[in-house]
């Protein structure tokens, strides 16, 4: 009788733990979308354990580590195209090398797929901030909507008043950028008290290489899972990057979703003591609160409502006409194209996680801001 052999994916120790780490990766993965409870208790509890080496790690550089990770994948991406016929032709000196390269492969991809679902994918599935602390039953109106809007634009036109500004009128921060980052990091501390995923360690937000680029795609920040890093858009328009950055530290801290991300980015900065960042956390928020109402409030309302000052028009953007045309000398693909490509990445990414209404999730942030102001409570809903 043929004694039983084992498979090839299973005879060598580094296969063994290929397999294993794929299998409980997935598991993990697979208990998430079925379960809030652990999804809850993970981003609470496990999440902070898994990242606080990685982000202290990445601290360590002054620049973005995962921007030098993308790089360094699309390199041995041409590579293993380069060198794949080497590693199949039996003459050539690469072909005893070729189990080594695939396990090489195969770590990396582990990382990849450990790093987002660890990182990520999980986070998407648990529980959000309006079941946790905000009456998920309760919805709002073109009253509630007007009032927010009118706190909202009246607190924006003094504040554009009160911040520093350049000789061109820029609106700019009378500090340091270390001075701003630390700022951030206080706020969204501060906000750890009442929730507490928010406690503990910051590092640094990274500025990216590539911000003409990432201008490109739309971007103020990225969050990268497999450095557990805060990055944000260089070029864009300064009093976008308190709110951004504070965005960003969501998402560092199991925020997932981008509507409350931007949420908390609005919140940290409008509760902290500096006012620069409450200028940026009003403005982040303008724009969406804008939308709606011009979508869902009746002319009439309309009217009687407060406008945007000068200054807060003339903040309230994410490039100047200057900084979009460095951008355009720079690029090498037009911005529509790249923009587009971007716009699919991000759609496909979130339906995959459950988001149904993919990109416009994030306009849901209005429907936050007017809870926070507490006048969630006439049945119409226009969120």
């Amino acid at each position: 009788m043929k004694k039983w052999k084992k498979p090839k994916l299973l005879r060598s120790r580094q296969d063994r733990y290929i397999l294993f780490l794929f299998l409980l990766i997935t598991a993990i993965h697979v208990i998430a979308w079925h379960s809030k409870a652990f999804a809850d208790w993970y981003r609470l509890y496990a999440f902070p354990v898994f990242t606080g080496l990685p982000a202290r790690l990445s601290g360590l550089f002054r620049g973005s580590a995962g921007e030098i990770l993308i790089g360094a994948g699309i390199c041995l991406v041409i590579l293993e195209i380069v060198l794949l016929p080497f590693f199949l032709v039996r003459r050539s000196r690469l072909y005893r090398y070729r189990s080594w390269n695939v396990r090489l492969v195969c770590w990396i991809l582990i990382y990849i797929y450990g790093t987002e679902t660890l990182h990520c994918y999980v986070l998407y599935h648990a529980p959000t901030i309006e079941e946790q602390y905000f009456h998920t039953e309760e919805t709002y109106g073109a009253e509630e909507l007007a009032k927010t809007y009118s706190i909202v634009v009246t607190k924006a036109n003094a504040l554009a008043e009160e911040v520093q500004r350049s000789a061109d009128g820029t609106a700019v921060y009378d500090g340091t950028l270390e001075q701003l980052y630390q700022a951030c990091v206080l706020a969204m501390r501060r906000q750890g008290k009442t929730y507490p995923y928010l406690a503990g360690y910051y590092p640094n937000p990274k500025p990216i290489r590539a911000s003409y680029f990432m201008s490109q795609q739309y971007l103020l920040g990225i969050y990268f899972p497999f450095t557990m890093e805060a990055n944000y858009n260089t070029v864009m328009y300064p009093v976008n990057v308190p709110a951004t950055v504070c965005h960003e530290y969501s998402h560092l801290k199991g925020i997932i979703l981008e509507d409350e991300a931007n949420f908390f980015g609005f919140l940290a900065c409008i509760e902290s003591d500096d006012v620069y960042l409450q200028y940026s956390g009003y403005l982040s928020v303008l724009g969406y609160l804008a939308r709606q109402v011009r979508k869902s409030v009746p002319e009439e309302l309309r009217k009687t409502l407060p406008a945007a000052s000068g200054l807060v028009q003339k903040d309230d953007i994410f490039l100047t006409e200057e900084q979009w045309e460095q951008v355009e000398k720079r690029a090498v693909f037009s911005t529509e194209t790249v923009n587009e490509a971007t716009n699919v990445f991000l759609e496909t990414n979130l339906t995959m996680n459950g988001i149904s209404d993919g990109i416009q999730s994030y306009s849901r942030v209005v429907r936050l801001v007017v809870k926070y102001y507490g006048f969630a409570d006439v049945a119409e809903d226009f969120g």
